[in-house]
């Protein structure tokens, strides 16, 4: 009977021995079973010109609301609405009666001053009073040459004639203009230059740094969806705003043609400097579903893949840049849907 129970003890330890085996050997299976047919690419390292996007607002090239430095009556306008004028033209004439009168006076102190100058040389009559009369000359013509440009104004630029704030028969008042977004000086007539647009930008202080002056740009204008324009940066504010701390920044683009109009929305994409980072495939790119967190398996050289956390940067055609991978790194692209860390893959590329 002992015998027996010495016996028994054995074959205990083969059967459970025999039950593991049978269990490694399943298990073995399943591995073998799992792995799964992709597709793969290899991640590569290039040097590119990536572009930074910004919305922004076009306006005029040049703009100014032209007024007198005295009140007035319009007696004329010589130009419509729309016309364009070259610098110097004579555009709107106002009342001249304060002028007529400074005109007066300056012609009766002309006379005056070339009698006393006329006396003065002959020694009739002292400095003092040359002096004087001199000084009384002089302060009626620049009366006079004030006067007169009260009575007219003229382009200083050369530009379109965009709105009149006073019209004919009306008197023009130091009254700022009630239209947003332009200029809020007191005026007459609005001129603007069109032949160029500036577009209005606001970078933020964190990508400052990568923009310069005549960096190359390219903007879209919803009117025009289908048409894109060249342009360059042409200036940046030197102070940035201490609300959304970021910098104006103006790119000028040309229109000869007029299509662009001031306050229409733009869509910019500003060129950076050359940079170097690694690309991958865009749809080699694994979103997880929940969370949005960003995967790429990497192939490994017994054919395991490693699941690798990635953040997805510029895209470039059908590739993007990530960061926390290294080139030249095998990477699954089709079939990635279908793994696990660790899981054995059959790479099938034809």
């Amino acid at each position: 009977m002992k015998n027996m129970k010495n016996l028994i003890i054995p074959l205990s330890i083969i059967m459970f021995l025999f039950g593991c085996n049978q269990e490694e050997q399943k298990t073995e299976q399943k591995k073998e079973t799992k792995k799964t047919v992709v597709t793969t690419a290899k991640s590569v390292k290039q040097t590119y010109h990536p572009w930074q996007e910004y919305n922004g607002t076009a306006y005029a090239y040049r703009e100014a609301n032209l007024g007198t430095a005295l009140p007035g009556r319009v007696e004329e306008i010589h130009y419509e609405e729309g016309d364009f004028v070259k610098k110097g033209q004579l555009i709107v004439e106002l009342s001249a009666e304060l002028y007529a009168q400074a005109l007066a006076e300056k012609n009766t102190l002309e006379k005056d001053f070339n009698r006393v100058k006329r006396l003065r040389e002959k020694g009739s009559v002292s400095q003092q009073k040359y002096d004087h009369t001199k000084s009384k000359y002089e302060a009626a013509k620049a009366k006079a040459r004030m006067m007169k440009k009260n009575c007219e104004i003229r382009a200083p630029f050369s530009g379109t004639i965009v709105d009149y704030l006073v019209h004919e028969g009306e008197n023009f008042m130091f009254s700022p203009s009630l239209k947003p977004n332009y200029s809020h000086t007191s005026g007459i007539v609005q001129l603007m230059r069109l032949d160029k647009i500036k577009v209005e930008i606001d970078v933020n202080e964190n990508n400052l740094k990568n923009i310069s002056e005549k960096q190359e740009a390219k903007l879209k204008f919803d009117a025009y969806p289908e048409k894109e324009y060249e342009g360059k940066v042409s200036k940046i504010k030197p102070i940035l705003s201490t609300e959304t701390h970021s910098a104006t920044t103006e790119i000028t683009v040309n229109n000869r043609n007029k299509m662009i109009k001031p306050g229409m929305y733009a869509n910019v994409k500003i060129k950076l400097p050359e940079t170097e980072d690694v690309f991958v495939p865009i749809n080699s790119i694994y979103r997880q579903p929940g969370t949005g967190n960003k995967y790429i398996f990497v192939i490994q050289k017994d054919n395991t893949v490693t699941r690798k956390s990635v953040e997805k940067g510029y895209n470039k055609g059908d590739s993007v840049t990530v960061k926390g991978l290294k080139p030249d790194q095998q990477i699954v692209v089709d079939g990635k849907n279908k793994l696990n860390d660790g899981d054995k893959v059959i790479v099938d590329n034809d």
